[in-house]
């Protein structure tokens, strides 16, 4: 699932594929990638969305509550 064009002050877009979330926020170009832990966490969004809740919200409570948790995608 790909989402961009989103009315977010936080997101810029959003790509979930095989557990893994990509998010590339406003505030930057890099993209941070997510191992999805929760397994209603595409339908969640889809939720939100819906809805016309803060995804920036929902992404920032998915990381403090590890629903999604960061990759060490550093390479030396």
């Amino acid at each position: 699932m790909f989402l961009d064009k989103l009315d977010s002050k936080a997101i810029k877009s959003l790509l979930i594929e095989d557990n893994v979330c990509t998010i590339v926020f406003n505030s930057s170009e890099k993209e941070y990638k997510y191992n999805v832990i929760d397994k209603e966490f595409s339908n969640t969004i889809n939720a939100c969305l819906l809805n016309k809740n803060s995804i920036g919200k929902l992404i920032n409570e998915s990381i403090k509550s590890n629903l999604i948790v960061e990759l060490n995608t550093t390479t030396i």
